[in-house]
């Protein structure tokens, strides 16, 4: 049995996987199934439980969202050759011509509002945030900072002083018309969506033009290029991970974060002085070392789907065997892919229309509310029926079932405690039992933290499902 190693943190993400497998799933999934057997991480999020598997077993991922089985397919897809291939690997052969072309362009386009940003960021930093004048210089700049798909196409691009001339002038009258022309043909150049999205809201000017221009190169790496697929789908995940601790937001990219208060906006500074492309190739060395270090099982798959899908009849999955279904739905009403939409969005890479309330775009930014997946463990009318959607669907294939879910704070959980029982985990263990022959219920306390919430106890429930 090969030793399991603490995988690297892939992104700031809800949840608590990676500490938790080490005390308290990899003692399930032992007990249910032996190394070499094949298991289905159904949610993977950021496939911290796979990924502590991968050494012993066989590991199918799959994930809803783009951008997680992206960052599954790079640290578990990994073939004999392909891991011969990634310790001699040179980044800068396959990206810097493309990544060098596209930040020369946006450099161009948004010369003096680089400068501007330049100069404010190292005034604000020097003086610990104690520069008045630096710090409402950098509020102005913030706000003039051009609003995609306004339909003003012309601002005075003026703060609140007015004292400001716009540094943006160049590119504001044209943003709507050079954003549409990118929805309509997406290889046009200079790629530009995280600058023209999110520039100021999420990331600094400079940073937004530096992850644009990593995104390019991946999406420029020629097909016929040795290993295209594998290359791209690490570099994806390098460069998300660099943008999830990067961000001048919190832990997510629900909302961004306010700078009306000095202590706010110094702390947004610092964070828009991050060095993207050092944070890229950290990522890309910590991938390339866990995954050379801890060789996995051949026979990994990745999928994109809905795990209530995914589990019908007819999907992606048909034909395979499984022996184990890891289930770590999301345990509240809040959808993952309002949280990680920029993740999602810098995935797909495909200019979005972006949701609104009245004329105006919301704060966070958000592609409209259809094209977000919303999961049916994120609703209390339907939560239970996908429970026991998932539990048909491995009955079906043959499989074992391992649940991960919350006793006291789950949606389900706190359901059936509004509906008057006294114990949802016992509860949700006689559901499991219409399907399978023995249910053993596992509880153990952890320390989580929410969106925003202090350190709290919750009561975290493994559910060790049998035909």
């Amino acid at each position: 049995m090969t030793t399991p190693m603490t995988p690297m943190r892939t992104l700031w993400y809800m949840g608590a996987k990676t500490r938790l497998c080490e005390e308290f799933i990899d003692g399930a999934v032992r007990d249910l199934v032996s190394p070499g057997a094949t298991i289905l991480d159904a949610c993977a999020g950021t496939a911290a439980v796979g990924r502590w598997f991968a050494g012993d077993y066989r590991i199918f991922a799959n994930d809803a969202q783009m951008f997680s089985s992206e960052i599954a397919r790079a640290h578990l897809e990994v073939t004999h050759e392909w891991s011969q291939e990634l310790d001699l690997l040179e980044p800068e052969s396959d990206l810097a011509t493309a990544r060098e072309a596209n930040l020369a362009l946006l450099e161009k386009e948004y010369a003096n509002a680089l400068n501007l940003e330049e100069q404010l960021l190292k005034r604000i930093l020097s003086g610990n945030g104690k520069d008045e004048e630096a710090l409402s210089e950098y509020r102005e700049f913030c706000s003039a900072s051009p609003v995609p798909f306004q339909k003003c196409s012309v601002s005075s691009g003026e703060g609140e002083s007015g004292s400001m001339e716009d540094p943006f002038q160049s590119i504001r009258g044209r943003l709507t018309e050079l954003l549409n022309q990118r929805r309509s043909d997406r290889t046009l150049t200079p790629a530009m969506m995280c600058t023209a999205y999110w520039g100021q809201v999420y990331f600094g000017l400079r940073q937004s033009i530096v992850i644009d221009s990593i995104r390019h190169a991946i999406d420029n790496i020629p097909m016929e290029s040795r290993f295209c697929k594998e290359k791209k789908s690490l570099y994806l995940a390098a460069l998300l991970h660099a943008v999830s601790v990067s961000t001048s937001g919190t832990s997510h990219f629900a909302q961004p974060r306010s700078v009306d208060k000095d202590s706010e906006l110094l702390a947004v500074v610092k964070r828009r002085s991050i060095d993207i492309e050092e944070q890229f190739e950290l990522a890309l060395d910590a991938i390339r070392r866990e995954v050379l270090e801890r060789p996995r099982l051949s026979g990994n798959k990745v999928f994109c789907s809905d795990v209530l899908q995914l589990l019908c009849e007819e999907s992606p999955l048909t034909g395979e065997s499984v022996d184990l279904v890891y289930l770590d739905p999301p345990y509240t009403s809040d959808n993952y892919s309002r949280f990680y939409h920029v993740l999602e969005t810098l995935a797909l890479y495909d200019y979005p229309e972006l949701q609104c309330r009245g004329d105006e775009l919301t704060k966070g930014r958000y592609p409209v509310r259809e094209n977000r997946f919303s999961s049916e463990f994120c609703s209390g009318s339907r939560v239970e029926g996908a429970f026991r959607t998932v539990a048909e669907g491995c009955v079906r294939i043959g499989a074992k079932l391992l649940i991960s879910y919350s006793g006291d704070t789950g949606l389900l959980t706190r359901k059936w405690q509004r509906e008057g029982h006294d114990q949802p985990a016992a509860r949700l263990r006689e559901v499991m039992l219409e399907y399978f022959s023995s249910v053993e219920v596992r509880e153990q306390q952890l320390m989580h933290s929410g969106q925003g919430d202090t350190n709290k106890p919750v009561q975290e429930l493994l559910l060790l499902c049998e035909v």
